[in-house]
């Protein structure tokens, strides 16, 4: 019989994955609630596409007057959900078989997460139960995964392929590295930003000098991509010009950008984000809103992350080069880096467990283990207090709570006032469609320069213009603060491009002369 020690390992080996699992698919659960598709923006026109592909209408907007061809968004995700439109084709309530299939995905995220700090990083099975717990559980995760967002199942086949492609990235074979580079490739197709991971083969492959199967890979990886590359290419011209920055390629967008401002557009984005970095980071592990215990906090992450890229670098150097290169793409893109940070919330989580571990058993620097001890008390205290909070409090609906009012007006407004065939502007055009079948449309054009500095009063105006130029709609719904102002800038025009016809809760209707 087995002696006590090796029955107990046993018995954890096998109970750990289930226990991650299972905590993981319950938190993933609990998190879902009833708010409308529509608070993240993107989520409502992942469902548009979802319904497009399900209705076998194309991978288009549906709720753009004219239905152009969706460039914007990789197809996987949209695949997805046509997948489970078919099986649940009633909206809204198919929204809930949605967000449990995320609830699901996090379970997935949670195996792979605990089975690569088991294999990859040489954890125990408790340590790595608690980072797998810790990298689904906890609330960065858990608003992605309550939302119809793509970040999920993006993880979910991340994690399970990154063992894999960490083996394979150092053999020979060319075989091996087309295969690599496929599976690169593929992700892609759910994330744009795992372009990354093509990089990181890539890299992963020049660093051991076998240059050959680092070419296969790339090439795999843009061959794959190559039918979504011609697609965007050949129908992004198609999308409306005005409407481009929300639903046109993001290549083209960012391009533009740089083209209005020059590499004048970076240095601000970088400090930028970096600022928000920060922010999110400080938010998530210090103990209370203060500038020094904020400090304090992210310090405390980056010297447990820094030291788990040592053992990254020693045990899964693919997985570390795509982190770097994921980052360098998130800080240089004229966005918020909020999801982008969340989107990969378990491979911090990983690297911070891999540094305390790194940290506490360094024998060549004497004060790595009282480092890693303050280090390890300033994030747990920090992170317990923040996810007791955040439970206490459903912070995972946070961004629901704050954007369903101006949701819940606009579609009040529309389902009592307008014909299934007039065709409306607003902020929320997404979930306009969705709830009420009426073609919409934004109100404003969205550019890379905006991000950090909101456009003016008239520039709004002028937008606004050229919206109603465009496309025509029947109605103009005026919620935000500064789509009023503009609103009421043409409305006094001479003569007026609107006419004042209605109010709505926190907000006033137009109509186009």
């Amino acid at each position: 019989m087995p002696d006590a020690p090796s029955a107990t390992l046993l018995r954890a080996t096998v109970l750990a994955p289930v226990i991650v699992v299972v905590v993981a698919v319950v938190a993933g659960m609990n998190a879902i609630d009833a708010s409308p598709v529509g608070v993240f923006y993107d989520d409502a026109l992942y469902a548009i596409l979802g319904k497009a592909l399900a209705s076998g209408e194309g991978y288009r907007y549906l709720n753009i007057p004219g239905a152009p061809p969706a460039t914007h968004y990789p197809p996987a995700y949209p695949w997805l959900l046509a997948l489970l439109w078919k099986i649940s084709p009633h909206f809204p309530e198919n929204i809930a078989l949605f967000k449990t299939v995320n609830a699901f995905l996090l379970g997935v995220v949670a195996l792979f997460t605990y089975r690569f700090a088991l294999r990859r990083l040489q954890m125990s099975p408790l340590v790595a139960g608690a980072a797998a717990i810790a990298a689904t559980a906890t609330i960065p995760p858990l608003v992605l995964s309550s939302a119809v967002l793509s970040e999920t199942l993006f993880l979910a086949l991340l994690l399970a392929v990154l063992p894999y492609l960490e083996s394979a990235t150092s053999q020979r074979g060319v075989r091996t590295a087309f295969i690599v580079g496929a599976i690169a490739g593929a992700l892609c197709l759910v994330r744009s930003h795992a372009i990354a991971l093509i990089g990181a083969v890539a890299v992963s492959y020049a660093l051991r000098r076998l240059y050959k199967e680092g070419a296969i890979a790339l090439g795999a990886g843009l061959l794959v991509l190559l039918p979504w590359l011609i697609w965007v290419q050949t129908h992004d011209p198609l999308v409306p010009a005005p409407i481009r920055g929300q639903y046109g390629s993001y290549t083209a967008w960012f391009l533009d950008g740089l083209r209005a401002s020059g590499l004048g557009l970076l240095a601000p984005t970088i400090r930028d984000n970096v600022s928000t970095t920060y922010a999110i980071l400080a938010r998530s592990f210090s103990v209370a809103r203060n500038a020094a215990l904020d400090l304090l906090a992210v310090l405390a992450v980056l010297t447990l992350v820094v030291a788990g890229a040592f053992t990254f670098g020693k045990r899964a150097r693919l997985t570390l080069l795509f982190v770097g290169l994921y980052f360098a793409i998130v800080l240089a893109w004229p966005f918020s880096p909020l999801r982008f940070v969340w989107g990969v919330w378990p491979l911090l989580v990983l690297l911070m467990f891999a540094g305390a571990r790194e940290l506490f058993f360094a024998r060549a620097i004497r004060v790595a283990r009282p480092i890693a001890a303050t280090a390890i008390v300033i994030v747990l205290v920090g992170a317990i207090v923040f996810n007791t909070l955040g439970y206490t409090n459903a912070w995972w609906a946070t961004v629901a709570r704050s954007y369903t009012p101006r949701i819940r007006a606009q579609l009040d407004w529309v389902s009592n006032h307008t014909t299934p065939t007039d065709v409306v502007a607003g902020a929320d055009e997404g979930a306009v469609y969705l709830y009420t079948g009426r073609r919409a449309l934004p109100t404003t054009v969205f550019r890379a320069a905006e991000y950090f500095r909101a456009p003016a009063e008239d520039q709004s105006a002028r937008d606004l213009d050229t919206m109603v130029q465009a496309f025509r709609p029947n109605f103009v719904l005026a919620w935000t603060v500064p789509m009023q102002a503009a609103a009421a800038r043409l409305a006094a025009m001479r003569p007026p491009v609107l006419v004042y016809s209605d109010s709505m809760s926190g907000g006033r209707v137009y109509r186009p002369r």
